[in-house]
């Protein structure tokens, strides 16, 4: 089995080589991919030193598998060339996501989508992926109709300098304030929530919450499911949290949607403490807390869930699909 991490510097790229140290065939051969100036270095896998090689095309070969996290641009240059000498492609980021013929896949709930002749497969974004894994079990029973998201979106998900600014922002104590103009984002993140997350497009809505809407109609196979989003940035290393508010077909009964969730692979209800960001981190399963009938409608169900988005809301999410290939190739 020959894998390529491409982007094996990065946040995402260094936790998806420990999960295939996990998860993956031992004798699995690695090659490692990063931009010209990560070239050179060495990264353990498996207690093996691996040399990371430029992502140019005289440096790519073929491979089983290829896990992408080196952003979009690199994804629409390259993609393409891993799947022609015969790899699986499975990218991270948002290049091909609402591409038909492209797979949007959350394991666990639709990674069926995959067949031999879908070589290029998009992995959601890591807020979408959260919630959609609380909704499916849910929607499976009382059949979902609208859902009402609100996203706390930690900084990990804009990348290691954002982390940096985070810490940096947080060591000025109180000489922090409002007017500090130094860190990653446009407004201070440490102690602070910026009511935005993403960048803004033509109709008033972030790309972040307009994925809320696209990515959960095409992963939960619902064309006309009516998505109201709203996503906040916090200053929050990792753990994406979410309020959502559900509306189903169905009447719907609390404590057979905890039982619904609590059985549902990969999720766990919490009912005795509050999930939080701080729980999320190093988990690899989705949280989910405070379910609760709608005070207007039983059919409404609101509840919080929270994920490490860089676990299941990318790295892990990336190797399950790569594990599930291995064993269904």
């Amino acid at each position: 089995m020959n894998i390529a991490i491409v982007g094996a510097t990065g946040l995402v790229g260094r936790e998806i080589i420990n999960l295939c140290e996990e998860f993956l065939p031992k004798d699995t051969i690695y090659t490692l991919f990063a931009s010209s100036k990560s070239a050179g270095k060495k990264l353990k896998v498996k207690g093996k030193d691996y040399e990371v090689k430029e992502l140019a095309e005289d440096n790519i070969e073929s491979y089983d598998i290829s896990l992408f996290s080196a952003g979009g641009e690199r994804s629409k240059n390259f993609a393409e060339i891993f799947t022609s000498k015969g790899s699986y492609v499975i990218d991270n980021s948002s290049a091909f996501r609402m591409e038909k013929e492209v797979p949007l896949v959350v394991f666990g709930i639709n990674e069926n989508t995959i067949s031999q002749e879908t070589k290029l497969i998009s992995n959601p974004n890591c807020t979408t992926m959260g919630l959609v894994m609380a909704l499916k079990p849910l929607h499976d029973k009382y059949n979902l109709l609208n859902i009402v998201p609100v996203a706390y979106q930690a900084v990990s998900g804009s990348g290691s300098e954002a982390v940096s600014s985070l810490i940096e922002e947080e060591s000025l104590g109180e000489k922090l304030d409002s007017d500090y103009e130094k860190g990653f984002y446009d407004r201070p993140i440490a102690r602070n929530v910026i009511p935005l997350a993403g960048n803004l497009t033509e109709n008033g809505y972030s790309d972040e919450e307009m994925k809320f809407v696209n990515e959960s109609r095409k992963i939960l196979n619902i064309p006309e499911l009516i998505v109201e989003p709203s996503n906040a940035r916090v200053g929050v290393k990792t753990g994406h949290g979410i309020f959502c508010s559900a509306t189903f077909e169905e009447a719907t009964d609390v404590q057979e949607a905890i039982g619904l969730i609590d059985s549902f692979d990969g999720v766990e209800y919490w009912k005795d403490k509050l999930p939080t960001p701080l729980d999320a981190e190093g988990n690899k399963k989705v949280l989910v807390g405070r379910m609760r009938n709608g005070l207007s409608d039983n059919r409404i169900l609101n509840f919080w869930a929270v994920s490490d988005n860089l676990l299941k809301g990318a790295a892990f999410n990336a190797v399950q699909i790569a594990r599930y290939i291995v064993d269904n190739d």
